[in-house]
């Protein structure tokens, strides 16, 4: 799902149809993806382009085998473009300049967690359209390899993009590899499947620090909701969610309460009478950055009420910390470790009466 104006939520981006992906993204059953009106590229802007720091030489040729075919990069990328969120994060990560990335959060379209890692490079900003990249801006920016295994349209787009340059796609399905399957992949494609792995080692090793830094999390359950209007509130039920997976990794439980609430789907449609359902130990909450919605929803009698609420237990989200626990990345994780674990602490030390 791309969140900005998705955003997968924010485009997941895209910047103006942030608020639009995100209910998007919990909204729609399959699709996580908002839509996003495509930009054209000038000649100029393609020329000024920073070029990628070159991967090391004796890694190439290379082939990654993905759902979609073979994909062979014959020598060291130098103009290298990422279509999907994770797959950028993950370059950038391990330290790679990319020629352009996708839009994610608003109001430059770079999430908080991968502007730091861009120094003074400044890549080309690809907002995601309703069919995916816009093709026109991709070629603009003559990359030698194309990183996509996040791109949620790469099975309409490979074809095309496949003819401007080797590019890469999902190894299990459309927005479902793992970070870790997403990082060692980028990792081999930009000739550092060394580091890769020391990335996927030392953020593994960081996530089970989770539980020793904050016992208070572990055992205590939770519930993952995001609200588009002040009538109903959509709660995360599907088990294999990234956000809801990743909080079990940091010790926390998921109720059966929530998982077994019917509907097909990955959430599903509270209305203020059933918010009894939120009942855990913590409740996380995200309102699409529209802060009169949050108040409206906060206002509600049968919202206030709430034993959850009423002793502190319940955290508002903003929406980078509400993607950045839904689809984990490199660089998203290390920002939920830092920014939002700790307010997910303080909510669980509160006891439960």
């Amino acid at each position: 799902m791309h969140r900005t104006g998705t955003h997968r939520g924010l485009r997941r981006l895209a910047a103006a149809g942030v608020a639009a992906a995100l209910a998007l993204g919990l909204a729609a059953c399959g699709d996580d993806k908002d839509d996003a009106d495509s930009t054209s590229s000038s000649p100029s802007a393609a020329a000024s382009a920073p070029a990628a720091s070159p991967p090391p030489a004796a890694a190439y040729p290379v082939s990654i085998t993905h759902k979609l075919g073979t994909t062979t990069i014959k020598e060291a990328p130098k103009r290298i473009v990422a279509l999907g969120e994770a797959d950028q994060d993950a370059a950038l990560a391990l330290a790679v300049s990319l020629t352009g990335m996708v839009e994610t959060t608003p109001p430059d379209g770079i999430a908080p967690w991968a502007k730091p890692k861009l120094g003074a490079s400044k890549p080309e900003i690809i907002t995601m359209g309703e069919n995916g990249a816009p093709i026109e801006k991709v070629l603009a920016l003559k990359p030698d390899l194309i990183l996509a295994n996040t791109d949620y349209w790469i099975e309409q787009e490979y074809e095309k993009l496949s003819k401007i340059a080797p590019t890469t796609a999902f190894e299990t399905g459309p927005s479902q590899d793992t970070w870790q399957q997403v990082t060692r992949q980028v990792g081999k494609a930009l000739g550092k499947s060394a580091e890769a792995e020391k990335l996927v080692t030392d953020l593994e090793a960081k996530i089970t620090a989770v539980g020793t830094t904050y016992p208070e999390v572990k055992g205590k359950t939770f519930a993952l909701t995001n609200a588009q209007n002040a009538g109903t509130i959509a709660v995360l039920k599907d088990k294999s969610d990234g956000g809801v997976k990743l909080l079990n990794g940091f010790g926390m439980t998921f109720p059966d309460s929530i998982a077994n609430l019917p509907g097909a789907g990955f959430a599903a449609e509270l209305s203020m009478e059933r918010l009894d359902v939120l009942e855990v130990d913590v409740l996380l909450s995200n309102y699409n950055a529209d802060a009169d919605l949050q108040k409206a929803i906060e206002a509600n009698p049968q919202f206030a009420k709430l034993n959850v609420v009423k002793r502190g237990s319940y955290v508002a989200l903003d929406s980078n910390d509400f993607w950045a626990l839904r689809f984990a990345t490199p660089l998203s994780l290390e920002y939920v470790i830092e920014k939002v674990m700790p307010r997910i602490s303080q909510a669980a030390k509160v006891p439960r009466s």
